[in-house]
């Protein structure tokens, strides 16, 4: 089973909405320790960088709990959000959005599909 690293961005969201999307991915059994906010380089006379993505080390074996959590929180929204994920093992790289609960078979199966491939 080969790790890769899941980078979450969510357009338009605020630094708050994504500490709470990290909280939230670190509440899964599966998914604690491998949970990280990653900030933004900071700009010309900024003091810091504004959070950016979340990141999350995943396996195939992992990949249902990640999706599972992603899904449900994505449900518990008042207003739709897309979000866009970026799966990147070793030299190979995955890009895929979602929004909907309609989704979640598909991006489940792209995510495993990805993590579980031969490098």
């Amino acid at each position: 089973m080969a790790d890769g690293t899941i980078a979450i961005t969510m357009p338009g969201a605020s630094d708050d909405e994504l500490r709470k999307l990290a909280a939230w991915f670190r509440d899964e059994d599966d998914l604690r320790g491998r949970v990280r906010a990653q900030d933004a380089p900071a700009g010309p006379g900024e003091m810091g960088g504004a959070l950016d993505a979340i990141t999350v080390i995943a396996t195939s074996g992992t990949a249902t709990a990640f999706c599972r959590s992603l899904f449900d929180w994505l449900t518990r929204l008042r207003d739709a959000r897309k979000v866009s994920l970026k799966l990147t093992r070793g030299k190979e790289t995955l890009e895929l959005e979602c929004g909907s609960g309609d989704d979640s078979a598909q991006v489940l199966a792209a995510v495993r599909n990805f993590l579980e491939r031969e490098s």
